[in-house]
């Protein structure tokens, strides 16, 4: 493309020079090549060069040249609005255009890895079109090319088989270290050389398009017979070409593909054998797990008999139980903690070694994707594939035994699961027995305990109301007590009284020493005294009183002697009033004084007596009930006290009684508290029997479903065995058939190649004398162009000096509306990196290629910065 636009700058400026007339620069700042004449025709219509029309024609333009002008700005003006709308398009389409950029630098590596194959492609282009390169960008050189020193070592090791951890060593190292600067260098290499061949192509084109204008040209007549004889030739050669290439492509992409699905197909059998072992090492796990359940249902077993033997030591069992419960999903918990930690660790670092897995497969997919079937089918990775194909059938075979085996031993450990769940089903069902019997019997223990309370309560009750009707009673008889007290005092203080008057009238001064002891007594005697003189008709009832007190008082004395001191008084009353009698007679009214007097103390004496034997019949009349009333109070008194003595002793008693009755009621609250506690630890405990069967049935469920699925991906992996070896048995076969197939086309190929060479050879000789017939041609066109530019500067120069300007300005906007690059088409499309506009024709060649570049000023741009303006 350089080598073309160079050529033709070279060519304006000869034109230019051998003129007289020099070219203006074009608007937008690039040199306009020399517009010929033959060209100008086809604008202006007419093949003529008179003045006449010269002179219209520059009329019309200068007449047009204001609306051609405004219409061109606004075109430009529209264009430039939507160049910017398309620039805000472009930004918004460069960020995402950015975003995917990600995901095709992942992808350039891909296509780092077909370099080698484009670099086959490319020599054998060259071989077959002879063309001359340099030796330093030669494609297949031994020493530089990275697969044939990986072939050639291969075949080195092939030769000894104890050598295979060096081989491995080397391979490593190769993709490791040599890798990366190869595949840089002959990405560099292959892209000059794509240069240059793409340049090689442009000028073949070139010459190709000038060929085939000079076969239209009729002086060419004569050649046209073999020419088109020879096209046609080339064209069934292309064509023949085409279809061998289709071929070998379609088998290589085969090739490729079965390598694909081989190296697959040994990925996902190291997947199936990972996949084996993880279900090896759960299977571990879940007998590691089923024996720790084991042993915590016989430690749960074993507590729980102990819990059976007392409430106490049930409760402390339960507790200790659900320490143990607790100690042991403790441990469990940080067990598989640690265990997904591992895993973890151990899932990152598969992933480091897949992908590490994954570059080297790149790696060495890339260097062996240009190799043949048959060195690819003797190559020792290939053999290496087979034997670990073998390996990994044996492997399957020997994981199907061992798998059989598991399932069997699966088998046992369900029987065994069983025959233990049946075990423990009766044994909780007795345990649970046993609870509810032991629940029975101290609920019936509280039932008792409690109606004993109940009774007791009553009796208790009862026995209060009791007492406070006995208190009554006993203020009662107190009050009555107190008052006979009060009474007994009164008739003490009474009994008293009268003595002393007894003892004042019998002027008795012992007694009356005897009984007044006190002034007070002094004081009352006095009364008594004064009263007597004063009460004179009482003194009968008085003296009956004092001789019924006197002989109350005096209780040991008898009443025969009193009887008897009364008969001897009377009868020395009677013998007292004998003498009285005899001495009336004989003293009478003719007695003395004296004796009157001693008569009339006699008689006062008589007197007195009388009133004493009043009294004293009084005092008896009053003496019996007084003693009746003495003898009744005494009773009463003993009888009192008698009953408040039992009365204390009973309350005693009864004091005894509630207190006993307390300590009972305390005895049996705490008795009931206790079984109370001990029918709470009692359903606590069935409780957690119940939730520690509930769980262990759920973990036995669950123990249940992972072995489903475990066998259920056991056997989707027998499946997805047996149909990757059957599908690796109808690829090898395939492969077998398309490599008999690859040798045929081969055989094809190579008969195609001799006949393309030697048709190359005659096409060569016949393209050599085409050239250099078409460069004579080109040289006398070239020569007849520029004599009739000659002939039209000297037919312009004629023309007057007023016409000139007008032509040049005529001329200038010509070339201002043609495009720079050919300076024959009118301009029509734009590139929007530089803003230089060309021709549609222009722009579709610039198009071809694949590196497009402006005419003008050299600017790389894309299909998308190509737009239609309207001029």
């Amino acid at each position: 493309m350089d080598d073309r636009g160079n050529r033709k700058r070279r060519l304006a400026e000869d034109t230019v020079t051998s003129g007289p007339v020099a070219s203006s620069t074009a608007a937008n700042g690039s040199p306009a090549p020399f517009t010929p004449p033959s060209n100008k025709r086809q604008f202006t219509g007419s093949g003529s060069s008179s003045p006449m029309n010269s002179r219209e024609d520059t009329e019309n333009m200068t007449a047009a040249e204001g609306v051609l002008l405004n219409f061109r700005k606004e075109a430009i003006w529209r264009q430039i609005q939507e160049y910017k709308r398309e620039v805000a398009r472009a930004e918004d389409r460069i960020i995402r255009l950015e975003n995917k950029q990600v995901n095709h630098d992942s992808q350039i590596q891909i296509v780092d890895l077909y370099w080698n194959k484009l670099l086959d492609d490319l020599e054998s282009l060259i071989s077959r079109f002879s063309i001359q390169i340099d030796g330093n960008d030669a494609i297949s050189k031994e020493e530089g090319s990275f697969a044939s020193m990986l072939l050639r070592k291969s075949d080195s090791r092939n030769q000894g088989s104890d050598q295979d951890h060096e081989q491995d060593q080397e391979i490593r190292e190769l993709t490791e270290n040599a890798i990366k600067p190869s595949v840089e260098e002959t990405s560099v290499r292959s892209k000059d050389i794509v240069l240059k061949l793409l340049c090689i192509v442009e000028n073949w084109v070139e010459q190709r398009s000038d060929f085939w204008a000079g076969v239209d040209s009729p002086a060419n007549d004569q050649q046209s017979s073999t020419v088109q004889q020879l096209s046609e030739e080339c064209k069934n050669t292309a064509q023949e070409f085409k279809k061998g290439q289709t071929e070998i492509n379609h088998l290589q992409a085969k090739y490729h593909q079965f390598t694909e699905h081989v190296l697959r197909l040994k990925n996902e059998l190291e997947m199936t054998k990972n996949r084996i072992r993880e279900t090896e090492e759960e299977l571990d796990e879940w007998k590691e797990r089923l024996r720790r359940v084991e042993s915590n249902i016989e430690r749960e077993k074993k507590m729980s008999e102990a819990g059976a033997l007392s409430s106490q030591t049930g409760a402390m069992s339960t507790i200790s139980l659900l320490g143990d419960l607790n100690g042991t999903s403790r441990e469990e918990l940080l067990y598989f903690r640690h265990q997904a930690l591992s895993r973890l660790t151990e899932l990152e670092e598969m992933r480091a070694q897949r992908s590490q897995l994954q570059e080297e497969l790149d790696k060495t997919r890339a260097q062996f994707m240009h190799l043949s079937d048959e060195k690819i089918q003797d190559s020792q990775y290939v053999k290496s594939v087979l034997v670990q194909i073998q390996s990994a059938r044996y492997d399957a075979d020997h994981y199907r035994s061992e798998v059989q085996r598991l399932r069997t031993e699966l088998d046992d450990m369900h029987a065994s699961r069983r025959r233990f769940v049946d075990t423990l089903e009766a044994e909780e069902k007795n345990r649970r027995a046993t609870l509810e019997a032991d629940v029975k019997k101290l609920e019936n223990d509280i039932i008792r305990v409690r109606d004993s309370r109940d009774r007791f309560q009553q009796m208790y009750e009862s026995r209060c109301n009791k007492d406070e009707y006995e208190m009554q009673q006993n203020q009662e008889i107190r009050k009555i007590a107190n008052t006979r007290k009060d009474r007994i005092t009164a008739l003490s203080s009474e009994i008293l009284r009268l003595q002393t008057m007894l003892t004042s009238a019998s002027d008795d001064p012992m007694s009356f020493a005897f009984y007044l002891k006190d002034p007070q007594d002094k004081e009352a005697l006095q009364d008594l005294r004064a009263k007597i003189s004063e009460a004179e008709n009482q003194l009968a009832t008085l003296g009956m009183e004092l001789e019924s007190s006197r002989e109350a008082m005096q209780q040991s004395r008898d009443l025969e002697s009193v009887n008897a001191s009364e008969a001897q008084l009377k009868e020395h009353v009677e013998g007292l009033t004998a003498k009285l009698a005899n001495l009336d007679r004989l003293v009478g009214s003719e007695a003395d004084d004296e004796v009157k007097a001693l008569v009339a103390t006699v008689e006062a004496k008589d007197e007195v007596i009388k009133r004493l034997e009043l009294k004293i019949k009084a005092h008896k009349a009053v003496q019996a009930p007084l003693l009746s009333e003495l003898h009744t109070v005494a009773n009463a008194w003993d009888q009192l006290e008698k009953a408040t003595s039992r009365k204390a002793i009973d309350l005693a008693q009864k004091d005894d009684l509630i207190f006993k009755l307390l300590s009972d009621k305390t005895r049996q609250e705490s008795k009931c508290s206790n079984l109370v506690r001990a029918k709470e630890q009692s359903a606590n405990m069935t409780a957690v029997m119940k939730r520690q069967s509930t769980m262990q049935q759920d973990q036995i469920r669950r123990l249940e479903e992972r072995e489903k699925s475990l066998n259920q991906q056991m056997v989707s992996l027998e499946k997805e065995q047996t149909v990757l070896t059957s599908e690796a048995i109808t690829h090898k076969i395939k492969l077998q058939e398309y490599t008999q197939l690859n040798s045929a086309f081969k055989e094809k190929f190579t008969k195609q190649e001799e006949r393309l060479t030697g048709l190359q050879a005659l096409l060569k000789g016949r393209m050599d004398a085409y050239e250099n017939e078409s460069t004579a041609r080109k040289h006398l066109l070239e020569e007849a162009e520029s004599m009739k530019r000659k002939i039209e500067e000297n037919a312009k120069k004629s023309e007057g000096a007023g016409d000139s300007e007008t032509v040049k300005q005529a001329a200038r906007y010509l070339k201002l509306l043609k495009c720079p690059a050919c300076d024959v088409n009118f301009k029509s499309h734009v590139i929007l990196r530089c803003m230089h506009v060309f021709c549609k024709s222009c722009m579709d060649k610039q198009m071809e290629y694949r590196q497009r570049k402006c005419p003008t000023c050299r600017e790389n741009f894309g299909a998308k910065d190509v737009k239609e303006i309207y001029l």
